[in-house]
C-alpha cells in the first residue's frame, strides 16, 4: 500500500488524504476482532493454552499491540497500520512569534540559523517523548474506550434494555439507611449511566470535526489527539524508504562474547518477527472477512443443509429441583409471581416466566428459580405468539 504515496503532487505532495488515513484508522479496528476469532477458533481445540488468553483477551491484545507498535515507532516513525499504508509519523513544527527586528539585529541571524537547523532532514522525526505519548493513545485510549463501552453495556441493560424498552424499568432501590460507600457507590454509576452518552457523542463528534477540517485543509492534524500531543502524519518519501533499506542491509555489530552474540541473535530474530506481522496480519484480516462472508452466504446454508436430512430430536426436559420454586398447575401462570404471566421469556433451562420477574431473579441470584441452574440476563429470550404478540 505503500505505493499510494506517489497519487499525491505538488506543494503538499506529502499530505496524505484522509482517505488514507481513515483506511488505516479502520485496518487497526478490524485487527482485534480478526485476532479475536482466530484464537478463539484454536481456543476450542486447544482450552488448556489459550483459554486464559480468551478469558483476558482485551489485556493481551493491549500488551501485544504495545509490541508490535513500540517496534514500527522505533524503527520506522510510524505505526503499524500507518506503516503499512506508507505513512510516517513527524514532530509538528512549533509556531514562532513574529517580532519587528532592525536589519542589522543580530537576532536575524539567529532566527534563520533555527530556521535551518528546523528544515535539516532528520529533524522532525520522533524522540523518545514522542512514542511514548503516540503508545498512549495508540494503546490506552482504545482500551480504556473498550472498557468504558463495556460497563455501560452491563449498567444500562445492554441488548434486552434496547429490545424490550420501556415495558420494564427496575425500581430503584431505597439505600435510606445505607452506609455512605454504598450510596456514593450507586450514585456514581447513575451519573456515569446518564452521562456516558454525551461523553461519548462528544468524543465522536470532536473526531468528526477534525476529519473535516482536514479535509478542507484548515488543520494539519486528522484526530484531536495528534494535536494534543503535536504529531502530524505525512507520507513516506524516497529518503525515507532509502533509509530503511540501508538499515536493513547494515551488518550487525560483532560480538566478542557468546552472550552477545545469542542476544544480538534473539533481537534480529525478534524484529524479523514482528516485521513479518506486515504480512501476517492484513492476511488474518482476509481470513476474517471471508469466513464472516461465507457464513452469511447462501452457499454455507446449501452445504450445512445438504448431508442433514435426521431431524434433530428435542432436548430432555430439566426436571425441577427440589430446593427450587414450586411449579404452578397452570402453564400460563408465572412460578415466582404466582399470577398470569405477562410479556413471557424463556431462560436457558426452558421454563417460562414474566420478564420483570425473570430478569430480578437472574440479576439478583444468577440461576433459574425452578431448576437452579446457572443463568445470566443475556440468556433471556422474549416469546412470540402466532400473532406476533
Amino acid at each position: 500500500m505503500e505505493f499510494m504515496s506517489n497519487l499525491g503532487g505538488g506543494a503538499q505532495a506529502d499530505r496524505p488524504s484522509l482517505f488514507e488515513l481513515i483506511a488505516q484508522d479502520k485496518m487497526r479496528e478490524m485487527l482485534e476482532p480478526a485476532l479475536r476469532y482466530v484464537i478463539a477458533v484454536y481456543a476450542q481445540r486447544y482450552p488448556r493454552y489459550l483459554i486464559r488468553i480468551v478469558n483476558r483477551y482485551d489485556e493481551f491484545y493491549a500488551l501485544l499491540m504495545l509490541l508490535v507498535e513500540r517496534h514500527y515507532l522505533r524503527e520506522y516513525g510510524a505505526s503499524f497500520a500507518e506503516n503499512f499504508y506508507g505513512l510516517k509519523r513527524v514532530r509538528a513544527p512549533r509556531a514562532v512569534k513574529q517580532t519587528k527586528v532592525n536589519i542589522d539585529d543580530e537576532s536575524v541571524a539567529t532566527a534563520a540559523a533555527a530556521a535551518a537547523v528546523s528544515s535539516m532532514p532528520g529533524s522532525n522525526k520522533l524522540r523518545g517523548r514522542d512514542i511514548r505519548r503516540s503508545l498512549v493513545f495508540l494503546i490506552g485510549l482504545p482500551y480504556v474506550k473498550c472498557k468504558l463501552d463495556e460497563y455501560y453495556e452491563k449498567v444500562s441493560g445492554g441488548e434486552a434494555a434496547r429490545l424490550f424498552g420501556d415495558e420494564f424499568t427496575q425500581e430503584e432501590e431505597d439505600l435510606t439507611g445505607q452506609p455512605l460507600a454504598v450510596r456514593s457507590k450507586a450514585f456514581a454509576i447513575k451519573a456515569f449511566k446518564k452521562g456516558y452518552p454525551y461523553v461519548n457523542a462528544l468524543y465522536q463528534l470532536s473526531i468528526l470535526g477534525h476529519y473535516i477540517g482536514y479535509l478542507y485543509n484548515k488543520t494539519p492534524f486528522y484526530s484531536p489527539w495528534l494535536r494534543l500531543i503535536g504529531i502530524e502524519v505525512k507520507r513516506m518519501t524516497a529518503t525515507d524508504y532509502r533509509e530503511i533499506l540501508q538499515k536493513a542491509k547494515r551488518a550487525p555489530r560483532a560480538s566478542n562474547s557468546l552472550r552477545e552474540s545469542i542476544q544480538n541473535n534473539v533481537l534480529a530474530l525478534l524484529s524479523g518477527s514482528l516485521d513479518f506481522l506486515k504480512v501476517l496480519l492484513p492476511m488474518s484480516i482476509f481470513f476474517f472477512k471471508f469466513l464472516e462472508w461465507w457464513y452469511q452466504s447462501d452457499y454455507y446454508r446449501k452445504a450445512s443443509t445438504a448431508g442433514d436430512s435426521a431431524e434433530v430430536p428435542p432436548p430432555d426436559r430439566v426436571k425441577p429441583h427440589p430446593d427450587g420454586l414450586p411449579l404452578p398447575r397452570a402453564a400460563n401462570v408465572c412460578p415466582i409471581c404466582t399470577k398470569t404471566i405477562t410479556n413471557p421469556t424463556a431462560l436457558s433451562s426452558g421454563y417460562v416466566y414474566c420478564y420483570p420477574c425473570a430478569y430480578k431473579q437472574v440479576e439478583d441470584h444468577g440461576r433459574c428459580p425452578v431448576t437452579l441452574m446457572p443463568c445470566r440476563t443475556d440468556d433471556l429470550r422474549k416469546l412470540y405468539n402466532d400473532a406476533g404478540m
